[in-house]
């Protein structure tokens, strides 16, 4: 690490974080069908609009006027999903409920019946220690499995996730307590998000989704979401990701390098916010493995700083829950996509893909 960039990470130790949105939302002027508002996006943004959560619906609702705004969710190929966007690498479902969208409950013996997402069941969530341990909690109130989502993720990390035998057993032995089956966060439906966003996320109004019709659009009146024909003319709800990843590796001070010679700078997750958005958007591009990120640590004073003098706040999402220190830490700072989103202090020699934030927003 170059002594000019430790003298202002010296220097910089007291300076406040500032929130840095990775990922602005737009609505368009202009009204058009959802193939032109599609390509509007796609021209002036990133796509129409992935919403991942409550907050995002809310937001994007409060852009609206009376008229409804179309989303970047279109019925397509029936498939199944975590709510997490863990991939769906074990099955137990005995049999599928039909057409439609359908979600997972775990029976008492293990196995996964699938019923209409509406009905209402007891739940289990998930909690993900900084460690990377997982906890699991039956939650005894009956809710919808959208209302179970929600729950879910105000309360504790997200409805369970299964990965394989070894975790479906410890779900269900923890689900033993529930007289009947219970969701886990596996939804079934033939919806998919024109961006390739990997969202479970659904917020449909009473007896909605309805066939043939075949895009979405947000309505003002209760945040709710609407399938409507694609022909209808409605304005865009767009976004723009300041996130950029490189395609080449490179050590972190080359890292350094690249994203300032393109414009832009390595990228710094400052809140919990922007931390998942990250995790969305690197889900959405199917990246994996490390990452460098603008990380940095003072090899002479031994704390950590974002690139451009911004100090580490109290929010920070270290692997094991720690914040690495000397003399066993490594310098530059990276972020693992294959063990939780975490992270990590690497050597600043070692050569990864690169994480970089826009300075220009849309």
């Amino acid at each position: 690490m170059t002594p000019n960039f430790l003298l202002l990470l010296f220097l910089s130790v007291f300076s406040p974080a500032n929130q840095s949105g990775l990922r602005t939302f737009h609505i368009t002027v202009k009204r058009m069908n959802q193939s032109e508002a599609r390509a509007a996006c796609r021209t002036n943004y990133t796509d129409l609009v992935t919403v991942y959560r409550d907050e995002d619906n809310t937001l994007l609702t409060n852009m609206t006027s009376n008229d409804p705004a179309w989303i970047g969710l279109n019925r397509n190929q029936f498939s199944d999903k975590w709510s997490n966007g863990d991939d769906v690498t074990f099955n137990n479902l005995t049999a599928v409920c039909g057409s439609g969208s359908c979600c997972a409950a775990m029976k008492a013996d293990g196995s996964w019946e699938s019923l209409k997402c509406t009905e209402n069941r007891t739940f289990m969530c998930y909690k993900q220690d900084p460690d990377l341990t997982l906890k699991y909690h039956l939650i005894s109130e009956n809710k919808s499995w959208y209302e179970a989502q929600s729950y879910c993720r105000k309360n504790y990390t997200d409805l369970v996730s299964i990965r394989d035998q070894n975790q479906n057993e410890a779900v269900r032995t923890e689900g033993l307590k529930s007289d009947t089956s219970f969701w886990i966060g596996l939804l079934l439906d033939d919806w998919e998000w024109t961006d390739g966003g990997r969202s479970a996320y659904r917020n449909w109004a009473t007896s909605q989704p309805r066939s043939p019709s075949d895009c979405t659009a947000l309505k003002r009146e209760k945040e709710k979401w609407y399938s409507v024909p694609c022909s209808n003319i409605y304005p865009a709800l767009c976004y723009s990701t300041l996130m950029h990843v490189s395609d080449d590796t490179m050590s972190w001070e080359d890292a350094l390098g690249y994203c300032q010679d393109n414009g832009i700078g390595l990228l710094r997750i400052q809140s919990e916010s922007d931390q998942k958005e990250v995790e969305f958007e690197l889900r959405r591009r199917n990246v994996s493995g490390m990452l460098w990120v603008g990380l940095g640590q003072s090899q002479l004073f031994g704390f950590w700083m974002w690139t451009g003098g911004i100090g580490v706040g109290n929010w920070t999402n270290w692997a094991g829950g720690r914040q690495p220190e000397p003399p066993l830490s490594h310098h530059c700072g990276a972020i693992d996509t294959e063990k939780g989103f975490k992270w990590k202090d690497k050597d600043c020699r070692s050569k990864f893909r690169v994480l970089c934030e826009y300075k220009k927003k849309f």
